[in-house]
């Protein structure tokens, strides 16, 4: 067991804390050892998982911490402080930093927590090359090539000069070159083709351009040939499918599910309004549970009058409007009291891809929305063996 883990409290701790919570989430790791390797047995190389965006809104730690002990290497983020949290949590694993840096300050950062950092600027280039030369140390990078995505990147038919004035740097080693697909299949191929063809004459140039890497999770369910030297799941490592219909390529398990307590249990009269703007109004007599979770906590707003919550094993729609902290749902004919448990994210007919579509966001969206302030509990062989914040 990593250090990480064995810091924790112990599972009988966990479930005591666990016991006052108004609301929590659950990340089931077992899930997530299940994708990783789903993923590997698919492509075949490298998979470099991206835990951007608080790894999804798992939890970027315990998520990294995890992966680790199953053998993964190095890790995508796109902003500075998740490589340095990742630092600060003790974790020796290679790190590729996506965000830009503005000061030598952020610079000397990264070189001196050996952090390779994704160039595609002479002018990053030097000043990363400058801040390893006043450390003493050599930095690491990953260029970023855009191949017709238009969002950043040294474009392909610069980036074969762009790349060997770079490795001239004398503190600058190239750790590898990578794109992203527009994810529509005639451009795509055409990018895969623009980057092979940088490598190409890379290597006639006698640059070796490293671990090569296109492929996202929309390349890995789609483009077999993209594969390379590396891969970059995202969403897909934690058990969601990028778009409907994928789940024919591979199968996937959710790892997270999204509990909460009921907060109050009251009877409403017919013809009763409920919550702002009189969103719903009572048809009958109806028996109704204040669940303390809005959209402060990642809860769509845009499942007011429509979300489905579970609660004593059936599924209940959302009354009214989900306001900043609350919701209320319809729990007539149940017997609930306040403290029972009512899961808002679940892997049935409320998982994460069906409350987006109910919401009108995509899965993405739902999950990095989740209130890094809640927190997370982490289960391995159905026992809770982490939590964050602690």
């Amino acid at each position: 067991m990593s250090i990480y883990f064995a810091s924790q409290p112990s599972s009988r701790e966990i479930e005591e804390m666990v016991e006052g919570f108004p609301s929590w989430i659950e990340v089931d790791l077992d899930a997530v050892t299940w994708n990783l390797e789903a993923i590997r047995r698919r492509v075949g190389v490298e998979v470099i998982p991206c835990i951007k965006a608080n790894a999804y809104g798992h939890g970027l730690v315990p998520v990294a911490a995890h992966l680790m002990e199953l053998g993964v290497r190095r890790f995508l983020v796109a902003k500075l402080p998740e490589a340095l949290e990742l630092r600060e949590a003790g974790l020796s694993c290679g790190i590729i930093n996506m965000d830009p840096l503005y000061s030598m300050r952020s610079y000397e950062t990264v070189v001196r927590l050996g952090i390779t950092q994704v160039v595609y600027t002479l002018e990053a280039a030097r000043r990363l090359n400058e801040a390893a030369e006043r450390l003493g140390e050599r930095a690491g990078v990953f260029v970023k090539i855009d191949t017709g995505l238009g969002r950043v990147g040294v474009r392909y038919d610069e980036a074969s000069g762009f790349i060997e004035h770079l490795t001239r740097l004398p503190n600058i080693d190239l750790e590898g070159v990578f794109s992203t697909f527009m994810e529509v299949p005639e451009v795509d191929r055409i990018q895969l083709e623009r980057l092979l063809r940088v490598c190409g004459e890379l290597e006639r140039r006698g640059i070796d351009p490293g671990t090569r890497s296109i492929a996202s999770s929309y390349g890995i369910l789609h483009h077999p040939d993209s594969y390379l030297d590396a891969v970059r799941p995202g969403i897909t490592l934690f058990g969601v499918h990028p778009e409907e219909g994928s789940e024919v390529f591979m199968e996937l398990r959710q790892a997270l599910v999204f509990k909460a307590r009921v907060e109050q249990v009251k009877w409403v009269e017919e013809g009763e309004p409920l919550t702002y703007n009189r969103r719903f109004t009572a048809p009958r007599r109806m028996k109704i549970a204040t669940i303390h979770v809005g959209y402060y906590d990642g809860y769509p707003r845009g499942l007011t009058n429509k979300g489905l919550d579970l609660i004593s094993g059936e599924y209940r729609r959302v009354v009214g409007t989900v306001s900043l902290n609350h919701h209320l749902i319809d729990i007539t004919g149940l017997e609930v009291k306040p403290g029972d448990i009512v899961e808002l994210i679940g892997r049935g007919k409320n998982n994460v891809r069906r409350i987006a579509e109910i919401a009108g966001i995509t899965p993405y969206q739902l999950l990095i929305s989740l209130n890094p302030m809640t927190p997370r509990v982490y289960y391995k062989n159905g026992k809770p063996i982490a939590i964050e914040p602690k």
